[in-house]
C-alpha cells in the first residue's frame, strides 16, 4: 500500500506543499521476485528540516527549537539547513516552526526508498542475453575510447547504496567510500559505506568498472576515479538530509560530476540548496528523470515530476530501449534534457548477499533497468569529456552533451528525447575538431507567415577550437526542408556575428529569416557557415533544427480593411501632409500595439504601369491593441514621390520583423494622387 505523504509548509510564502517522504530512486531492478515493488513509505523519522532567517538571533533560533520540543541534531552548513530530532508528529511541528520569529521555511525529514519497474524474469535466467553492453556500443562509447578512456585527476561522486570496495571490477577506480546516511530506522541494515542493497555498485560499474581486464565489463570512463557516497541503507531508503548531506559531501570533497539515480515528486528546498549548493562549486549535478512514463501504482500520475532532475541547471536522463525507443517506463517531461540506455543494463553488483540478493539478484554482475542505468551513462559520459578538456565548466560539459546528442523522436527538442540519446563519439570528437557549434533555438516562434519574415533570435555557443571574429566569414545562415525531408531553401539570408566569439562562448544573435510562400510543415535548420570553407553541418556539426508550421494569411488569423479620410487628390512633390485612416480587424488574431513584433500602418507609392516607386514607406503605430472586430483610427504621415505624376498610394499594414499583410493574401486599399511640382 501507498502511504499518503506528508506535508511541509514555508514561510517564504509558498502553499502547503508535498514533502519528501516517498523520495524514490529512479531504478527499475530485475528481480526474480514476483512482488518485485516497494510502496512509498511514510516518515521513518521524527526530526524537522529548518532553514532560519540570515539576521536570525541565536535566541530567536533556541526559542523557535523549544517550541517544538526539540533538540539541534546536526547541520548542513553549506546549506544553511538545520535538523531538529523531536519525539512528536514532525509534520505538525514544521507547521508550528513557520510561526516562529527567525524561521524562514521547515519541512519533515522524510524517507528516499527503491521504485521499481514491473519485472521480466527472462533478464536473470540469461543474464547476458546476447546484447551484452549494448548501450556502450549504440552510444559510441566504444569509438569514444580512442580519444579518452578517463583521467585519474577527474572525481565522479555516486549518491546512492554505497558500494563493494573490494569488487574486483571497481577496486582500480574507487576512492574511499564515505556515507552521510546517519539513521536506518527499523530496517535492521547496518550504518557504514558498504553497499548491502547492490543499486549503488550496479550504478558505479556503468560510470567506471575496469576496462580492458580480460573479465566482467568495462564502465563508460574507466579512467576516473570514483567517490561512493552511501546515502540510502540496505532497503533503499534514506532521509532528505542524507542525501542533500551526500550532495554537499561530493561537492566538497572534488568530484566535479556528481550522479544522483534519485528521484522524488515532492519539492524539498533541503534538496534544491544541496543542488545548488554542488551547481555553485562547479559540480555538474546529473539525475535520472523517472519512472513514471508508464501507468504504475507507485506513481501518483503519470508522468509526475521528479526532483532533483526538475530543478534548474540538472542534468535530467531518460531511458532508450536497445531499438532506440523511449523505454517503456521513463517518463516523459519538459524537464527532460537527454536520454541513454536504461533498459537490460548489465553491471556489477556485490560479491556477497545484499538484501536484493535475497530477493533473486545476481552475485558479481547482473541486470537492472531503469533511468537509474540511463542517468550513469551520461555521468561517465560527462567524465570522459572532462578528461579530455578539463578547463570546461558544467554549464559547458552540459551544452555539449545536449547539442551533441542523436535528435530522436520529432525533429528539435520533445518530452520523449530531451535533446536526444547521447552520443559519445560526436561529443568527444565534434567540439575538438575545427568547427562546433551548439544552437540554442527555444525562443523561435513556431508559426510563421508564408512568404513572410520572421525575426528570430538564436543562442550559439562557439565550440569550434577558433574563435569567430566579428563581422568575419563566419556567419549563421539557415535551411529549409520540407515535411518529406527535401530541400526547399538552402542557403538562407546570412546574419554576421558582431563581436568576438571565444572558444566556448556564447552570443543570443536576431536573425532574419525568410519563410516559404508555400503553407505546410517544414522543419527550419539553422547552420554556421565557414563562407568559401564550408558549411558547420558539413563537417558533422549537428543544425539547430526547429519544427515549423508556415501558415497562410487566413491559418494566422489576419485579415484587415482600410477607410481613409481623403480630402484631395493633389498633392505637391516632395513634401509630407498626414492622412487619417481608421483600420478595422477582420481576423481572428489581435493586433499589439507594443511589443518586439508590433502591428503598424505603412504604405507604398505605385506607378500607373505597376512600378513600385516607394516599398516602404513611412510608418505609424497603433494607438492600442486592436481586437478581431474592432478599430482604430491613425494619422499617417505621406511623403510623396520626388517626381511629378499620376501615382497609386496602396495603403498596408505590416507586423514588424513578421510579414506585410499584402504578403499573406490581405488586400490593400488604392487611392489615386496627381502629384504636381510645387
Amino acid at each position: 500500500m501507498s502511504a499518503r505523504p506528508a506535508h511541509a509548509y514555508s514561510a517564504r510564502g509558498r502553499d502547503w506543499v508535498r514533502s519528501s517522504v516517498g523520495l524514490l530512486i529512479a531504478l527499475a531492478l530485475v528481480l526474480l521476485a514476483s512482488e518485485g515493488s516497494l510502496a512509498r513509505a511514510a516518515s521513518a523519522t521524527s526530526d524537522v528540516l529548518v532553514t532560519f532567517t540570515p539576521d536570525a538571533t541565536v535566541s530567536e533560533r533556541e526559542a523557535a527549537v523549544r517550541a517544538i520540543g526539540g533538540v539541534v541534531d546536526d547541520e548542513i552548513k553549506a546549506i544553511g539547513v538545520t535538523r531538529i530530532a523531536l519525539a512528536g508528529d514532525p509534520r505538525a511541528a514544521a507547521a508550528a516552526l513557520t510561526h516562529q520569529r527567525g524561521v524562514a521555511a521547515a519541512e519533515a525529514d522524510g524517507v528516499v526508498r527503491l521504485d521499481f519497474v514491473p519485472n521480466d524474469p527472462l533478464y536473470l535466467s540469461d543474464p547476458y542475453s546476447g546484447l551484452g553492453e549494448w548501450g556502450l556500443r549504440i552510444v559510441k562509447v566504444d569509438r569514444a575510447w580512442d580519444l579518452t578512456r578517463g583521467s585519474p585527476d577527474v572525481i565522479v561522486a555516486t549518491v546512492d547504496t554505497g558500494v563493494d570496495a573490494n569488487h574486483p571490477d571497481l577496486v582500480g577506480a574507487l576512492l574511499a567510500p564515505a556515507q552521510t546516511l546517519r539513521n536506518a530506522g527499523s530496517s535492521g541494515c547496518a550504518i557504514s559505506p558498504v553497499d548491502d542493497n547492490s543499486h549503488g555498485t550496479h550504478v558505479a560499474g556503468i560510470i567506471a568498472a575496469t576496462a580492458n581486464n580480460g573479465s566482467g565489463i568495462a564502465g563508460v570512463a574507466s579512467g576516473v576515479k570514483l567517490l561512493s557516497i552511501k546515502a540510502l541503507d540496505c532497503t533503499g531508503a534514506g532521509s532528505l538530509w542524507d542525501v542533500a548531506s551526500g550532495i554537499t559531501y561530493a561537492a566538497d570533497h572534488g568530484a566535479r560530476v556528481v550522479n544522483v539515480s534519485i528521484g522524488t515528486p515532492d519539492d524539498s528546498f533541503t534538496l534544491q540548496s544541496a543542488v545548488e549548493y554542488a551547481q555553485n562549486k562547479g559540480v555538474l549535478v546529473v539525475a535520472a528523470a523517472g519512472n513514471c512514463g508508464t501507468a504504475s501504482s507507485k506513481c501518483a500520475q503519470l508522468n509526475e515530476p521528479s526532483y532533483p532532475a526538475a530543478y534548474p541547471g540538472v542534468l535530467a536522463v531518460g531511458a532508450t530501449a536497445s531499438d532506440d525507443r523511449r523505454a517503456f517506463f521513463s517518463t516523459e517531461a519538459g524537464f527532460l534534457s537527454v536520454v541513454a540506455p536504461g533498459e537490460r543494463i548489465v553491471s556489477t553488483t556485490p560479491t556477497y548477499a545484499t538484501w536484493q540478493s535475497a530477493r533473486g539478484m545476481t552475485l558479481n554482475y547482473g541486470l537492472m533497468s531503469g533511468t537509474s542505468q540511463a542517468a550513469p551513462f551520461v555521468t561517465g559520459l560527462a567524465a570522459l569529456i572532462l578528461s579530455a578538456d578539463p578547463k570546461l565548466t558544467s554549464v559547458q560539459v552540459m551544452n555539449r552533451i545536449k547539442a551533441t546528442a542523436d535528435d530522436l523522436g520529432v525533429p528539435g527538442f520533445d518530452t520523449s528525447y530531451g535533446a536526444g540519446r547521447v552520443n559519445a563519439l560526436r561529443a568527444l570528437s565534434a567540439p575538438g575538431g575545427t568547427y562546433g557549434a551548439v544552437y540554442d533555438t527555444s525562443r523561435v516562434p513556431p508559426t510563421v507567415p508564408a512568404g513572410g519574415i520572421l525575426a528570430a533570435t538564436v543562442k550559439i555557443t562557439n565550440t569550434s577550437n577558433f574563435t569567430w571574429t566579428a563581422n568575419s566569414a563566419v556567419r549563421l545562415a539557415y535551411h529549409w526542408n520540407d515535411s518529406a525531408g527535401v530541400a526547399t531553401v538552402w542557403d538562407g539570408v546570412r546574419t554576421p556575428i558582431p563581436a568576438d566569439i571565444p572558444i566556448n562562448g556564447s552570443i543570443d544573435l536576431p536573425a532574419t529569416v525568410a519563410a516559404p510562400k508555400a503553407p505546410g510543415r517544414y522543419t527550419l535548420r539553422f547552420d554556421m557557415v565557414r563562407e568559401g570553407v564550408t558549411w558547420f553541418s558539413g563537417t558533422g556539426v549537428r543544425t539547430g533544427d526547429v519544427p515549423m508550421a508556415v501558415a497562410s494569411a487566413a491559418a494566422i488569423g489576419l485579415g484587415a480593411t482600410y477607410a481613409p479620410a481623403v480630402r484631395t487628390s493633389s498633392l505637391v512633390v516632395g513634401t509630407q501632409t498626414l492622412l487619417a485612416v481608421t483600420v478595422t480587424n477582420t481576423g481572428t488574431a489581435p493586433w499589439g500595439a507594443t511589443g518586439p513584433q508590433p502591428v503598424r500602418l505603412s504604405y507604398h507609392w505605385v506607378a500607373p504601369g505597376g512600378a513600385m516607386v516607394v516599398w516602404d514607406g513611412a510608418r505609424v503605430g497603433l494607438p492600442s491593441n486592436v481586437a478581431p472586430g474592432s478599430a482604430a483610427t491613425v494619422q499617417l504621415p505621406l511623403v510623396t514621390p520626388a517626381s511629378p505624376g499620376v501615382f497609386l498610394l496602396r495603403l498596408d499594414l505590416v507586423q514588424e520583423g513578421v510579414t506585410w499583410f499584402s504578403s499573406q493574401g490581405v488586400a490593400t486599399t488604392d487611392l489615386a494622387f496627381d502629384v504636381r511640382a510645387g
